[in-house]
Parts: C-alpha cells; structure tokens; sequence
C-alpha cells in the first residue's frame, strides 16, 4: 500500500470517471476509476469509509492534488487507518480502514 496516491498514478491531475458508494454489511465502501492527464485508468477501492465529506461535485470530477495518509500507527480506530484528501480543492475527503489499487489498463 502507498502514502501517496500519486506514488502509483504519476499524474498532476486526475479525472474522476465513476465514482460509486456502497453500503455492504453496514459498512460504506467507495469504488473510485481515475483516468490520469497520460490517459491511464485506475480503480481504487476504499472499505469501511467513514467521515465521508464532498463538496462542489460537478461532472467530469477533477482532482488536483489527491492523498493517501496513512493513519494506523497513530493508534486511530479500525475505520480510521487512511485518510484519503483532495488536499488541492478539498472537494473530497474521507477516512477508511484498507484500500486498493488496480490498473484498469490491463
């Protein structure tokens, strides 16, 4: 897993393609495909969401700065190890307890 979101996409700036919210098993889950500047998609998938904030959504959802904080050493609840933050816009943040990364490009 990666602190840093852009450690594994390489990008500036990220388009939002689709973005999902789930509720499985009383827990929120948020299924995220970016398409970078280069035109390389990722799914990211965040489980057990928690402190889900958004503002000033329009479409297509562009982020330009976006993070991956890893909180578990601090000793945070279970759903509170990432904190995930569009640190540019602050059009997107929440917390969650895992995530992962997959290209969509094959």
């Amino acid at each position: 897993m990666s602190n840093n979101l852009f450690s594994k996409v390489d990008s500036k700036s990220i388009i939002v393609g689709d973005f999902q919210i789930e509720n499985y098993n009383e827990n929120l889950h948020i299924k995220i495909t970016c398409i970078s500047e280069d035109q390389n998609a990722y799914f990211i998938v965040f489980d057990n969401v928690s402190k889900l904030q958004m503002s000033d959504i329009s479409y297509p959802f562009q982020i330009c700065g976006f993070e991956i904080l890893d909180y578990s050493s601090r000793g945070y609840q279970k759903d509170s190890r990432f904190f995930v933050n569009d640190y540019e816009d602050g059009k997107l943040s929440f917390f969650c307890e895992n995530f992962e990364i997959f290209n969509a490009n094959g």
